[in-house]
């Protein structure tokens, strides 16, 4: 039967004990993102103690109480706690985020022999030949060098990515000194210019964007395909028509600004209208994309997709053991079709009573679209 755990660890150290008696767990595993874990602990529960102190927090999973896995992405940083110091019940919770975070403890410096630009470290600059991974390799070694992230590792290098190929698109970038390096990387990752997951405890691991991290499960010889009553116990939609335009007043820098319009698409009130202020669009190529996808985006209705995950004797497929964000999988759909859904992110819960739930956010491909979209004018912006 399916369960999860947490282990308790040195900071950057060896194990400290298991945690045998939380009175809740919920930890989420977003794409391209910072993971999180929330747990409540009593005071007075056995290994109590071993989270009195700054320590890590592994979630580990069984899917037969017998072997227990901790998946790249689940070691966690005890961060915050809160508790009521006249609780009788000493419950204290905890919010925990990933591994990940301590890139926010190491920021931009000036280079040692570039002077910066209005307050800026500049890359690819006159021409925007800088990488992605040459620039979060940069900062990485750069922090190491001054003893920061000192437990901290990563298996790309300035010129390949982890799976060894050449990081393939180039950008300029300016970043403000004192930026932390992962408000960097989440931008370069917003881009769309490079995909990012831990892949060991404090191991980071970084991918020429739409590679590695976007499996295709419905292409297998097994496909994973998640059947109602099975696997899923509900798949609530939530559909919105509040985006719904069919002209995008587009304003850039320098006063620079366009109007797109959607005449192929009538809307049911006729005209609807939506303005937006992009910051680092200068030119026509980047405001026509921002218009046109404000008009994609507004043509249809919206729909977000969560799916209740079921863990009984006879779920077939699991969370992090057959399938992890980022992959694409078949799930039910309009009407409870199957169609082929892209894993955005995963989110387990546990009780004190060893009940485990959870859910997963998808998106289809129009929703994948967008994603591409926002990246590119994300991209074209930093230009």
């Amino acid at each position: 039967m399916f369960d999860l755990r947490l282990v308790a660890y040195q900071p950057n150290g060896l194990r400290l004990g298991i945690l045998p008696h939380p009175l809740s767990i919920q930890v989420a595993w977003p794409l391209n993102d910072v993971p999180s874990l929330k747990f409540a602990y009593s005071a007075h529960a056995v290994g109590a103690e071993l989270i009195a102190q700054p320590c890590e927090i592994g979630v580990q999973w069984s899917s037969d109480g017998a072997v227990w896995t901790e998946n790249g992405d689940g070691r966690f940083l005890l961060a915050r706690r809160e508790g009521d110091q006249l609780d009788p019940s000493g419950t204290w919770r905890f919010d925990c985020p990933s591994y990940l975070w301590v890139l926010k403890k190491a920021v931009t410096y000036a280079h040692a022999t570039i002077a910066p630009v209005n307050g800026q470290r500049v890359y690819g600059s006159p021409s925007p030949n800088a990488t992605s991974g040459f620039i979060t390799n940069s900062l990485l070694t750069e922090a190491q060098a001054r003893g920061a992230l000192s437990g901290f590792s990563w298996t790309f290098t300035g010129s390949l990515d982890t799976a060894g190929l050449s990081w393939n698109q180039t950008l300029g970038l300016g970043i403000p000194l004192g930026t932390d390096v992962l408000a960097v990387l989440l931008t370069l990752v917003d881009a769309g210019l490079i995909d990012i997951r831990m892949t060991g405890p404090r191991t980071l691991s970084a991918w020429r964007p739409g590679t590695a991290t976007l499996r295709d499960l419905t292409t297998t010889t097994t496909p994973v395909e998640l059947a109602g009553g099975r696997d899923i116990s509900a798949a609530p939609d939530v559909g919105t028509l509040e985006d719904l335009a069919s002209a995008a007043y587009v304003v850039g820098d320098n006063s620079f600004r366009t109007e797109r319009v959607n005449v192929g698409t009538p809307l049911p009130w006729g005209r609807w209208e939506v303005g937006v202020r992009q910051v680092g669009v200068t030119e026509a190529t980047a405001a026509t994309l921002v218009g046109d996808s404000l008009l994609v985006r507004g043509a249809v209705e919206r729909v977000q997709r969560t799916r209740e995950l079921l863990f009984a004797p006879n779920t077939r497929w699991l969370p992090l053991r057959d399938y992890l964000p980022g992959d694409r999988i078949y799930a039910p759909g309009e009407a409870g079709r199957r169609v082929a859904l892209r894993v955005r992110q995963i989110t387990l819960t546990r009780t004190d009573r060893g009940v485990i739930g959870g859910n997963l956010i998808l998106n289809d491909r129009l929703a994948d679209q967008d994603v591409r979209i926002a990246r590119k004018i994300a991209a074209l912006a930093a230009r």
